[in-house]
């Protein structure tokens, strides 16, 4: 597989996993998915995942008693939550202050899904089949 297939290949992944976002409702600002990027080093390219992207899908727990604050604070992403939700702003120290207390539970599926065995075999799949009928056409040229 060449970069430009690879490269397709993390493009569809990375599609995926916004579409999967937005499906659950979990890409009101659109700040994630513009962190989800494609980094080349070398012959070598990734798809890069912010860590906290892991919480949207299971969750996280009360915010413990010597939480290191987050850049941007936390206040100000859930007061970006409401602005793109249409939430009043008087909401985000509730909201804020009820995660601190209880956690939030994550959406199943938001990064399993498209990253799985399944949809990466799938994706794998077309780009495998153009790849054995470039080299067919290939071989049967040298043939005729």
């Amino acid at each position: 597989m060449n970069t430009d297939q690879l490269r397709q290949l993390l493009e569809q992944l990375k599609a995926d996993v916004i579409n999967s976002m937005q499906a659950a409702g979990s890409n009101a600002t659109g700040q994630t998915s513009k962190q989800l990027t494609i980094t080349q080093q070398d012959n070598i390219l990734h798809l890069e995942v912010p860590g906290y992207m892991q919480l949207l899908e299971t969750g996280r727990g009360p915010t413990g008693p010597n939480a290191v604050p987050g850049d941007p604070p936390m206040i100000q992403r859930i007061q970006q939550w409401c602005q793109a939700k249409g939430i009043p702003d008087k909401a985000a120290w509730a909201i804020k202050k009820s995660i601190d207390k209880k956690g939030f539970k994550g959406k199943s599926g938001i990064l399993s899904e498209p990253l799985g065995d399944d949809n990466i075999n799938s994706r794998l799949k077309t780009i495998m089949e153009a790849i054995a009928e470039e080299i067919s056409t290939q071989v049967t040229g040298l043939i005729a």
